[in-house]
């Protein structure tokens, strides 16, 4: 049977990466022997047996990546692949997977993907990892595109996320109840800013529509910008910050949505790679309004599940948000859309169609 170690910083749903990592290990395990390693304190909802919470927290500095390097050798002897689902690690865990004679994959997401400009570690042990990866894989041509403009690597395969259908799913009850819904960490990069301003150009249009943000902050700044944007534009009766919240509740809120809106942009080399978001909403049944240029075009065709915008483009997103809910049977057949996109798309579907042929073919090189 096959054996992967995969190196990420959690296995959660606190953040995409946990969310994704966990989803991807869960599914591959059916096929395949799985070892992980995590960060020490980070936590697991999987079922999984050889979990091993040994790594510091990611960065790119020397130490971490000794520390990377030296749990690998440790946990993932015997190992046919060794598989960075994040970038901050890809570099230790590249050199140790040369030692044990294992291929080395590195999916890469967004922002963390792409080599400083000047010269730093973060480079050097950058340019290390992309030289010994046998394959690496992306959701977004747009970070393959970022990457290749500051270094040359090998083959670079479009792997798309995915979703788990037993958590995200259209509940029998679901209903619009009159709100515009968006989810991620409050970060500049993810647009919350533009849905605001979005949302005040059609706030007298739609009297008893509101708007709900959910999202951890760690920006401070970015999070008081957008509740003094709430405020000077008189808005604080419409517009719900409800922080971080339950799976179950996510599930509920994206159930009984009007639509999903995600206005991600570039920002200072601070970007979106692929979103979960997509398919979590959709697999929901609610139609998507986002912006071109990352992972979108593939996740969201346009005027089938979900409408696109330029990015910064606030009269864009107010212009689709209008559409989708002026036109009850056009929002009706997006939901439709929606749901076979989500269904198409789920995890299993990605690991037996994308990933397992990729373990294949980076065995063969």
């Amino acid at each position: 049977m096959l054996k992967i170690g995969f190196i990420t910083s959690s296995l959660s749903s606190e953040d995409g990466w946990g969310r994704y990592s966990r989803s991807l290990t869960e599914s591959v395990s059916k096929y395949a022997e799985v070892n992980v390693l995590t960060q020490f304190d980070a936590p697991n909802e999987t079922r999984l047996s050889k979990v091993y919470p040994k790594l510091p927290h990611w960065n790119y500095n020397l130490i971490t990546q000794g520390k990377v390097f030296l749990n690998v050798l440790r946990y993932f002897k015997g190992c046919d692949i060794v598989h960075s689902l994040i970038e901050p690690f890809a570099p230790g865990a590249a050199l140790a997977s040369k030692l044990l004679g294992a291929k080395f994959i590195m999916t890469l997401h967004g922002t963390y993907a792409v080599p400083s400009e000047k010269f730093s570690f973060e480079k050097l042990f950058l340019k290390v990892a992309y030289k010994i990866a046998a394959l690496t894989t992306t959701g977004s041509k747009f970070t393959e595109i970022k990457v290749r403009r500051r270094l040359k690597f090998g083959e670079c395969r479009f792997i798309p996320n995915g979703v788990n259908p037993k958590e995200f799913y259209r509940l029998p009850g679901a209903e619009d109840k009159n709100y515009v819904l968006t989810v991620g960490w409050l970060k500049p990069r993810k647009g919350m800013d533009i849905l605001i301003k979005a949302f005040n150009l059609v706030k007298n249009e739609f009297s008893d529509l509101r708007c709900k943000i959910v999202g951890g902050s760690e920006n401070q700044k970015f999070s008081d910008y957008l509740r003094l944007l709430v405020k000077e534009n008189n808005l604080e009766n419409r517009v719900d910050f409800l922080g971080r919240i339950s799976d179950s509740e996510l599930v509920r809120l994206y159930n009984n949505c009007s639509v999903f809106v995600f206005p991600a942009r570039d920002l200072d080399e601070n970007f979106e790679g692929f979103p979960m978001v997509f398919y979590e909403a959709n697999a929901c049944g609610a139609p998507v309004i986002t912006t071109r240029g990352f992972g979108s075009e593939y996740a969201i065709k346009d005027g089938y599940n979900g409408l696109l915008a330029e990015p910064e483009d606030i009269e864009s997103i107010a212009k689709a948000i209008r559409k989708i809910l002026k036109n009850l049977e056009f929002q009706s057949q997006m939901r439709k859309n929606a749901l076979e996109t989500a269904k198409n798309h789920t995890w299993d579907k990605i690991i037996e169609n994308y990933i397992l042929p990729m373990y294949k073919d980076a065995l063969r090189k």
